[in-house]
């Protein structure tokens, strides 16, 4: 008689204890081979739509991005880095990917000669982002339209205009810059592009980032992570007071309503209101008057343009407080003044700007034409002002 032997379920004996290993193992490779796959999806995505800096002539799918190829901060603020050249990839304004050069002072501009020439007018325009325009074409910012329509001039003279623009600065800090740099160029005239926050110190935020380790370099979901976690940590320690106007201006009614505006003007007075308050007017006059001093001390001449918010253009009704008080103040000076929000106000019924100040590149041509018509008839034309001198 055949007797059967104990049975052996799977589970119990080593060759069991092998195929549950071998399952938990398929399981856990599973798992890490999603999570990659995910990761690489997120990569992927954040490589395609997230603003990255890198080196112009770099390539492959691992190129290193790195700020620091065009920014550097110094003691007084933010800098260009004098001879980069780097490519923007995606700006986060208008989704551009934009070839970025820099010259050896430190400007986006060509070379300049290092002595001016008797038939050159040199014109160096100081200014912030709107300035700068990163986020756009060099050809198409107004510094290098204005430039195009200068020339030829009415006086015979070849037209430079040397873009000085450096984003997150204000007035002090673009007087520091004409100081550094910009006497090199030797200017004829020296335009100073007033936006309405310019009495605030910088904004301040992307120092706050660091020098970016290798990952970081590397990896577009690992710096946006990064750089989201700092920005709320960073804008909790700001606190409510300075971000209560990007809210606001959702719910009252500032196109309609004088005193609506002027709330919102308040609520962002750690911003572009602060133009409204007078007391931040007492930067302004120290650095127009160091301005002043310069001009003299190296015969150029000086114009003031105001830049408005968008809130001023849209609106039913003018409010141009902030404009009024600057034209006194260049008046006061002995600078040239011209003022674009009558200009950019006959445009409202049109897109004007990509967020609150940024002027679209339709716009950047309307400016550009502003500020070439007021140089040549100021400055070029036979009975203007002398050698760029108000």
């Amino acid at each position: 008689m055949k007797f059967n032997g104990p049975s052996k379920p799977g589970g119990s004996g080593p060759r069991g204890r092998r195929s549950r290993g071998r399952l938990i193992g398929q399981f856990l490779g599973g798992i890490v081979v999603s999570a990659l796959v995910v990761l690489c999806i997120f990569e992927a995505w954040f490589r395609a739509h997230s603003t990255r800096v890198v080196a112009a002539r770099a390539s492959g799918p691992f190129i290193a991005s790195d700020p620091d190829l065009l920014i550097r901060y110094t003691s007084k603020g933010r800098r260009l880095v004098p001879g980069a050249h780097v490519r923007i990839l995606k700006h986060q304004l208008s989704g551009l990917d934009i070839d970025m050069q820099i010259n050896s002072l430190g400007f986006r501009a060509r070379e300049l000669a290092s002595r001016k020439s008797p038939e050159e007018f040199r014109v160096l325009v100081l200014g912030d982002s709107i300035t700068w325009g990163d986020y756009l074409p060099a050809d198409e910012v107004y510094v290098n339209r204005a430039e195009r329509l200068l020339n030829p001039s009415p006086d015979g003279r070849r037209v430079e205009l040397i873009n000085a623009g450096v984003g997150d600065i204000g007035t002090r800090e673009e007087v520091d810059i004409l100081e550094e740099s910009g006497l090199a160029t030797q200017p004829d005239l020296v335009v100073v592009a007033f936006y309405l926050n310019d009495s605030r110190p910088p904004w301040g935020f992307a120092g706050e980032l660091g020098r970016p380790g290798w990952l970081r370099r590397h990896s577009a979901l690992a710096a946006e992570l990064y750089r989201s976690r700092r920005l709320q940590r960073w804008i909790k320690e700001q606190g409510e007071p300075r971000w209560g106007w990007v809210s606001a201006r959702d719910r009252i009614p500032w196109q309609k309503d004088p005193a609506a505006l002027e709330q919102l003007a308040w609520l962002a007075r750690f911003d572009w209101g602060a133009a409204w308050q007078p007391e931040s007017w007492a930067t302004v006059d120290k650095e127009l008057a160091r301005l002043r001093k310069l001009a003299g001390r190296h015969s150029f001449g000086v114009l003031v343009v105001a830049f408005p918010v968008r809130f001023q253009v849209e609106p039913d009704f003018v409010d141009d407080r902030p404009q009024k008080a600057l034209a006194e103040r260049a008046r006061a000076n002995g600078f040239g003044f011209l003022d674009l929000l009558p200009l950019l106000r006959s445009h409202r019924n049109e897109p004007i700007y990509f967020d609150h100040c940024h002027p679209l590149s339709a716009a950047n041509g309307w400016i550009g034409e502003a500020l070439a018509g007021y140089i040549r008839s100021e400055y070029l034309t036979p009975g203007g002002k002398p050698g760029g001198k108000p």
